[in-house]
């Protein structure tokens, strides 16, 4: 008899045992920006990594409502919210790229690192020598940095630092974010200047906030487009 060998790594992993994992989870110190990297970095890698307990966390999210509602759509990216946990410095969460991206340089609200699970970023970094307000000059915005981010790459990035990320749809990224450090973020679009912020949820209105709910469809979109990428 022909016995069948099991791997591991394709064992389901329950909510139980996936919830026990993410609660053992470390601290993680944003103000210590390399020490952080460190941290988030490892964690990252290990969730990108083990596709069982990513299924597990992503489903768990239909079953937990102060997550599902943290779940959005927006123009060039959606997100799924894994785990939030402010008071260790852990909210994780999937960026799924929607659409072609344009160029807009901005910053964020909050430190993060990213680790790429499919796709590539083309990643830019920016420096300017003005006021980030809608004064602001779109030529006065000058690359210093620029380099593909591919598949399995892992970076962490401050939240003042002003980048571009250019993907292709259905880019998808695991993204370890920071407790918001400003009220909005700073974002001018590189082809007519157009300036604008990111604000937080708890700075939108409720009219907003419908707007961005992502509906059970696209929930379910998702999931099934994660597993046909052999994310999940």
């Amino acid at each position: 008899m022909t016995e069948t060998v099991v791997n591991p790594a394709d064992q389901a992993v329950s909510e139980q045992d996936a919830v026990a994992f993410m609660d053992s989870l470390p601290a993680v110190r944003w103000d210590d920006l390399e020490a952080a990297a460190e941290v988030t970095e490892a964690i990252a890698r290990r969730l990108g990594e083990d596709r069982p307990l990513l299924r597990a966390l992503v489903e768990r999210i239909r079953r937990t409502p102060e997550l599902r509602e943290k779940c959005e759509c927006h123009a060039l990216d959606d997100k799924l919210v894994l785990w939030d946990e402010p008071e260790k410095g852990l909210r994780i969460r999937l960026r799924l790229a929607n659409t072609d991206q344009y160029e807009r340089v901005h910053n964020h609200r909050f430190s993060f690192t990213a680790h790429i699970l499919s796709g590539a970023y083309q990643h830019t970094l920016y420096a300017t020598d003005q006021p980030l307000d809608e004064t602001a000059d779109v030529s006065r915005f000058w690359p210093h940095f620029v380099r593909e981010e591919p598949t399995g790459s892992c970076f962490t990035i401050h939240h003042e630092q002003l980048h571009t990320t250019i993907t292709e749809p259905e880019t998808i990224s695991l993204m370890i974010q920071s407790p918001a450090a400003k009220r909005r973020a700073f974002i001018i679009r590189k082809a007519d200047g157009q300036v604008w912020w990111r604000e937080g949820a708890a700075d939108e209105t409720a009219e907003r906030r419908a707007e961005v709910r992502m509906s059970d469809e696209r929930f379910d979109h998702w999931v099934a487009r994660l597993e046909a990428i052999g994310v999940l």
